[in-house]
């Protein structure tokens, strides 16, 4: 059985330079930080997957809501099938796909129930995450965004609330609306609507584990109607927000 641990950082902590023995495979659960890994500084958060090879020296500082983490290290028929798809283990990995926070929460959901099912659940958990972070390293594994890509990212973030047409975000990065969905859905795996659905549910995350209201989140973070959010917040986590606030 593959020993599954969640670890909470708290925030604005720092972890000091270490590195593992063994392969590590990591899922942020919530919350982001900061990386120095191998001379590289990162930027992590939440429903990304990330590989750390063997004795691989990294240093972490947390953000604002500091940061919970899912940490196993891959059974030896696991590490054989991502070698198997292209996965190198000589350098650090991360990966990102609607499926890893849902797998995410489904595995501490097992880990609260904590009886005679859940090491079993738990392992074939953690074979699915396995598999998750293969096809997404698949396709991450093309050319890095251009530019005009990474800006037109950068014009949903800034512009969260005012809910840019796709037609008004092209023609501030210069390209055909067509074109700039195609190639924005190629290099980060979402189309821009639910990029910007991203940005609105990890505020929601936040407001949550602050105990905000449900319905106040849901306005704030700019969804129709409480139903509404609770709706989009499970088909993307997996649980319902008042489920994900008692984790």
């Amino acid at each position: 059985m593959v020993a599954l641990r969640v670890t909470d950082y708290p925030a604005r902590g720092m972890m000091a330079p270490h590195y593992h023995d063994e392969p590590s495979l990591i899922v942020v659960v919530s919350g982001g930080y900061l990386e120095t890994i191998r001379g590289d500084e990162v930027e992590h958060r939440r429903g990304q997957m990330l590989l750390y090879p063997a004795h691989a020296v990294h240093a972490q500082r947390f953000g604002s809501m500091g940061a919970r983490k899912i940490v196993f290290t891959p059974s030896p028929a696991s590490m054989d099938f991502l070698r198997d798809h292209g996965v190198s283990f000589d350098t650090a990995r991360c990966v990102s796909a609607p499926m890893i926070p849902q797998l995410a929460h489904r595995a501490l959901a097992e880990i609260r129930n904590d009886d005679s099912f859940s090491a079993l659940a738990l392992e074939g958990i953690t074979m699915e995450l396995v598999a998750a972070f293969a096809r997404a390293e698949g396709r991450d594994a093309s050319t890095a965004a251009p530019a005009w890509v990474r800006a037109a990212r950068d014009a949903i973030r800034t512009g969260e609330d005012e809910n840019l047409s796709v037609e008004a975000i092209a023609t501030l990065v210069g390209k055909h609306p067509v074109h700039l969905a195609r190639e924005f859905r190629r290099h980060f795996g979402t189309t821009l609507g639910g990029y910007r659905r991203q940005l609105r549910l990890r505020r929601a995350e936040e407001m949550l584990r602050r105990r905000v209201g449900l319905t106040e989140v849901a306005l704030a973070c700019g969804f129709a109607s409480h139903s509404h959010f609770c709706r989009v917040f499970k088909a993307e986590y997996g649980v319902t927000p008042s489920e994900f606030r008692s984790t």
